[in-house]
């Protein structure tokens, strides 16, 4: 006759039962080894492995030959990629445009299927494709609640129990503040005489690089801009035309180029300095000294998160941060 079970061990079989069903755990996914469990609970190997084969008798688990034990039940087999831009990368020459360029340059010579999707609001996720998500802030939550993988561009998970499931990769924007004053202020700018052109209110990168740049300068005037477009900085221009002011950072290089559009226009001269932000296209046009995202090395670490989630790798997200550097030009 076979000798009763203990509390001790049908409790710790009733917390792997909990751990398999915790929310988190989806079919295909790895689960702990004989040993593991074992040293991790300190019973013997064999009651490991028995608690172990119940569950698989009882379906909860499966082994595989050579590979160990996982969730029972089929993994989602992911098989391409879902490329989901704001409209905002219609925009010749701006962030969103420069970057699904490069990641769709990437995608097709890694041979990776894909497909793109520009939207305002909403999109359907297609099937067995991992999104790849910029700008989409009400899918990017829905994804999370959904608790599935996606990859997030430029911006930070939002908090709770879904982060675990979006990879991201952004760049470290207070740290880019901090850049943009440090070259203002290896030029005859007096930190009195520095001001920033900010993006949208409400847009989290723009606030870091405001409160990067006021970390060095806390005194410096901030000129709410309410966009990240040419037109925004424009607007922007006549709260700069003052005699004090010396050094402008601009929180994109479009802000930038809007404003040194109006410095043309109206003929200020000698104009201030003026640094912007991510080295976009028109940067380079503009002679544009601006805080640099490093765009190949981002395009690099978004394939291979890309390219790990195809591999069926289902642990964990990853977020990874990029540092800046200033790329500076000679004639602004």
């Amino acid at each position: 006759m076979a000798r009763p079970r203990s509390a001790r061990v049908a409790e710790i079989k009733a917390k792997l039962v909990a751990r398999i069903r915790d929310g988190f755990h989806r079919p295909g996914d790895p689960f702990i080894s004989n040993r593991a469990l074992a040293e991790r609970d300190r019973i013997s190997y064999q009651t490991a492995h028995r608690l172990l084969e119940e569950l698989v008798g009882e379906g909860w688990l499966e082994r595989r030959i050579s590979s160990g034990t996982f969730i029972a039940g089929r993994a989602e087999r992911i098989e391409g990629v879902q490329l989901i831009f704001s409209r905002r990368a219609q925009s010749p020459g701006s962030f969103g445009a420069s970057l699904l360029q490069r990641l769709v340059r990437s995608l097709r010579d890694a041979h990776i299927p894909f497909v793109q999707s520009l939207v305002d609001t909403e999109v359907r996720f297609r099937a067995r494709h991992l999104p790849v998500i910029w700008e989409c802030p009400g899918l990017l939550e829905r994804r999370a609640n959904e608790r599935r993988f996606c990859v997030l561009l430029q911006d930070s998970p939002p908090p709770g129990l879904g982060a675990s499931y979006i990879d991201c990769v952004r760049t470290d924007d207070f740290s880019g503040g901090v850049c943009a004053a440090q070259v203002l202020l290896e030029r005859p700018c007096s930190p009195s005489g520095l001001v920033i052109v900010a993006g949208p209110d409400n847009d989290q990168r723009s606030a870091r690089r405001v409160k990067g740049f006021l970390a060095l300068v806390p005194g410096a005037r901030i000129i709410h801009s309410g966009g990240w477009f040419v037109e925004h900085g424009r607007r922007a221009a006549p709260q700069v035309f003052e005699d004090t002011v010396t050094g402008v950072f601009c929180c994109n290089d479009r802000l930038a180029q809007g404003l040194l559009a109006e410095f043309e226009t109206r003929g200020i001269r000698p104009a201030p300095s003026v640094v912007g932000f991510d080295n976009a296209p028109i940067a380079e046009a503009l002679h544009l000294t601006t805080i640099a995202i490093p765009w190949e090395q981002f395009a690099q670490e978004t394939l291979a998160l890309v390219q790990n989630r195809l591999s069926g790798d289902s642990s964990p997200a990853r977020q990874i941060i990029l540092s800046l550097r200033p790329h500076k030009r000679l004639t602004a």
